[in-house]
C-alpha cells in the first residue's frame, strides 16, 4: 500500500508542478481585463498557482486513485482501458464546460491542462501502479 500512495503522490507532485507552472506563465490569456485590472497580474498568478499547482491535484489524485482502485475491483483485465476512456471522456466534458463558462478565454490553457491530467492521472498513474 505504500508503494501506491508514494506513486500516487508523485503523480500528484509532478501535475501540480506542471498545472502551476502553465498557469503562473499564462494567467493572462485565462483571466478577463477586468480581473487583470481590479487585481491584478500577481495576485491572479498566486490565486492560479495555489488552485490549479496545489489545491486541483490534492483533490483530483485522490479521487482519480479511488476510482481506479473500485474498476480494477470490479474488471481487473480491462481496468486500464477502462479508466482512460473514463478520464478522456470526463476531460472532454470539462473542456467544453470551460469553453462555454469563461467563453473560450483560456480555451488552449484549460485543454493543455486536462491533457496534462489525463495523461498523469488517467495514463500514467495506472501504469505505474500495475508495476
Amino acid at each position: 500500500m505504500a508503494k501506491n500512495v508514494y506513486i500516487l503522490i508523485g503523480v500528484m507532485l509532478v501535475i501540480g508542478l506542471i498545472s502551476a507552472l502553465l498557469t503562473y506563465i499564462r494567467t493572462e490569456k485565462m483571466a478577463s481585463p477586468a480581473d487583470i485590472a481590479s487585481n491584478g497580474l500577481a495576485a491572479l498568478q498566486r490565486g492560479n498557482v495555489i488552485f490549479f499547482g496545489l489545491f486541483m491535484p490534492v483533490v483530483v489524485g485522490p479521487i482519480a486513485f479511488i476510482v481506479y482502485r473500485g474498476i480494477l475491483a470490479r474488471s481487473p483485465d480491462g481496468a486500464e482501458t477502462t479508466y482512460l476512456l473514463l478520464a478522456t471522456s470526463i476531460a472532454i466534458v470539462f473542456t467544453i464546460l470551460a469553453a462555454l463558462v469563461f467563453k473560450m478565454r483560456g480555451f488552449v490553457e484549460f485543454t493543455a491542462l486536462h491533457i496534462f491530467y489525463v495523461a498523469g492521472f488517467g495514463w500514467m498513474m495506472p501504469r505505474l501502479l500495475s508495476m
